[in-house]
């Protein structure tokens, strides 16, 4: 019996490594897209699932990657983001046409390449966003915009694609991952990144897994077309002032 496949793009990080074990323990194959070799070999030798060597900026090698992709999918995950942080005042133009490229026109050309089948197979859609999108935050304004594209693209396209499909949108806040490590190597400063959320911490791997699985799996028939914020509280809650 073949096994339902769902597609996560930008599979080895945290977050999509983490969908690719839940989805995994709910009866379904992931597949998993990403530039990273040894990460992505690391994973598929984990799940004993299937891999391929993509960067998603080269656009015709994305859509021939998924264009191959046999008729059994029933899932997407775009999982790929990017952490340029810059003042306004040091970003230039290829800074946003870059971020754009990465965050937004890759799951743009993702879907488009998948939609017949996802269509055929009733499929689901997951995408990700920033809680920086709904919280003005200093120094965000190029993941900012392309993240705010994708919460655009949520909405429009879960009208479009209804009922076949549903397209829903995860705005992770500051997440532990090899992306992030950067901004997070002076204790200091990630104890007081940590107390900015309601729930005092940085999200990890396991605040993601679950609830990603539920959303792409069978178990969801009737949400479409919502961001929702895993962020600690952050996005919409003050402890203190």
């Amino acid at each position: 019996m073949v096994k339902k496949k769902i597609v996560i793009i930008g599979g080895s990080g945290t977050i999509g490594s983490s969908i690719a074990r839940e989805i995994k323990n709910e009866g379904f194959e992931p597949h998993l897209v990403g530039r990273n070799i040894t990460s992505l070999k690391s994973v598929s030798s984990e799940l004993k699932c299937s891999y391929e060597v993509v960067d998603v900026t080269n656009s015709t090698k994305l859509i021939n990657c998924l264009k191959n992709c046999a008729d059994d999918i029933f899932g997407l995950a775009y999982c790929v983001g990017s952490i340029n942080l810059k003042p306004l005042s040091l970003a230039n133009e290829n800074d946003y046409i870059e971020s754009f490229k990465l965050n937004t026109i890759g799951a743009i050309l993702s879907i488009q390449s998948l939609q017949n089948t996802l269509k055929k197979n009733n499929g689901s859609i997951l995408l990700f966003s920033t809680i920086a999108v709904k919280q003005g935050f200093i120094n965000h304004s190029i993941v900012s915009t392309a993240k705010g594209s994708i919460e655009g693209l949520t909405l429009s396209l879960a009208a479009e694609l209804a009922p076949e499909i549903r397209v829903n949108c995860i705005a992770p806040s500051l997440t532990e991952s090899n992306m992030s490590k950067k901004i997070l190597s002076n204790d200091n400063i990630k104890k007081a990144i940590e107390n900015m959320h309601p729930i005092p911490k940085l999200g990890n791997a396991n605040d993601y897994g679950k609830i990603s699985a539920f959303l792409l799996g069978s178990s969801n028939n009737w949400i479409t077309g919502q961001v929702i914020h895993v962020d600690g509280g952050r996005s919409t809650l003050r402890k203190k002032g």
